[in-house]
Order: C-alpha cells, then structure tokens, then sequence
C-alpha cells in the first residue's frame, strides 16, 4: 500500500498583539488539512500556537520579537517526517551581520543577505529542506543540495497600519520594500508535501484584509 502524503503547513512572522490584533481566519483556512505545522518565529502571543493547534500538532522556533513578548522556545529544531529531516529556524542574526545587509539592500533595490542561507546550511548540516522566517518576503532555493523555503510572513506591513513605518528605519524598510515585485509583497504561509514522489513546497498568498 502506498503511503499518503503528509501535507506540513508553513507559518511565519504573525507578530499577533505587536502588529495584528489576532490571527486572520485566511491563515486558519490556508492550514486546514494539515498534518503538522511549522510557525518559524515572531509569533509575539501565544494564542497563536493555541488556535493552529486546534488544526494539527504546532512545531514552533523562537524570533527575536519573542524575546520582548517573553516567549521562550529553542531557536532552531530539526523535525523527522517520514525520513526526511527538516530545520527550523527563524533567521535572525547578529547586528554586525544585519545593519550591513539593511543597508546594502535598500542601496541596491533587492534583497541582500550577506550568505544568511549559506549560514542556515551549515548550521544545520545536510539536512533535506530548511524552513525561515524573519525576511517577510518568499524564499525558495537551493544551498549545497538542501532546499530553503520561506513562504514569506504572515503581517504585511503595507497591507497593516504599523508604528514601525515612522522614522528613518521605518521608512528606509518601506522604501526597499516598495521596489520588491508585488505579489511577494502578500501576505502568505506555505505548504510542504511529503509523499511518495518526493518532498515539495509551495506558498499560498492569502486574501487581502479589510481594513
């Protein structure tokens, strides 16, 4: 008999009672069906593994707004499903590392990670996939045979009123943001398929939110 797939829902970035009031019901509608759940950090209230675990068993890593919400959790996991080993992280590093990045992609237009995959990749080894969050934008890509995925973030800063916009920072962070392609501006979790044919990942941009 041919196993089923195993369908692993992909979160990041929620900033639930920093940013959003509460967790859109798009996001609870996206995971439903899961098997897992995968929340890669910035979850900033914990009735948001409370509700995704009301869908499947929640796996999840501490940000560095959690830190400021109290929230402690491991900063980095490694999950077996079904043979295949998954990281979990949620990407931030030092300021050395991150000003530099900052400033070099508001420069440059895109985004510029100073070997931020490359440091996931050795951090967890030879792992199958590589799960992140922190970037607020979609990533999928290979690093030394280990695929790395982000669906990108849940709070979308241009679709959501944000204090953050203010000041220098803020709207130095808009700027870069504005030259990014539209729909990896959405808000949007993912999806990771293991199955028979393999492991696959894909992102599932969520509706819009009224305002």
């Amino acid at each position: 008999m041919t196993p089923r797939t195993i369908h692993i829902g992909v979160v990041a970035d929620t900033h639930v009672g920093e940013t959003l009031p509460e967790l859109p019901t798009t996001v609870l509608d996206a995971l439903a069906g899961s098997d897992l759940i995968l929340h890669a950090g910035d979850i900033t209230c914990l009735s948001v593994l409370e509700q995704l675990g009301d869908i499947a068993p929640v796996v999840a890593v501490q940000g560095d707004h959690d830190r400021d919400a109290g929230i402690d959790l491991p900063t980095s996991r490694i999950i077996n499903v079904r043979g295949r080993r998954i990281g979990l992280a949620h990407g931030r590093r030092t300021r050395a590392i991150e000003m530099p990045a900052a400033g070099m992609s508001l420069a440059r237009g895109h985004a510029v990670l100073l070997g931020m995959h490359r440091g996931l990749r050795r951090h967890f080894g030879p792992v199958d996939l590589i799960v992140h969050g922190h970037l607020h934008i979609p990533v999928d890509t290979e690093v030394r045979g280990t695929r790395i995925f982000s669906p990108g973030a849940v709070y979308i800063p241009e679709e959501r009123p944000m204090s953050e916009k203010s000041g220098i920072k803020g709207r130095a962070y808009m700027r870069f943001r504005a030259g990014m392609d539209e729909h990896d501006r959405r808000s949007a979790v993912g999806m990771v398929h293991i199955g028979p044919d393999g492991l696959s990942c894909h992102r599932i941009v969520l509706p819009r939110p009224i305002i």
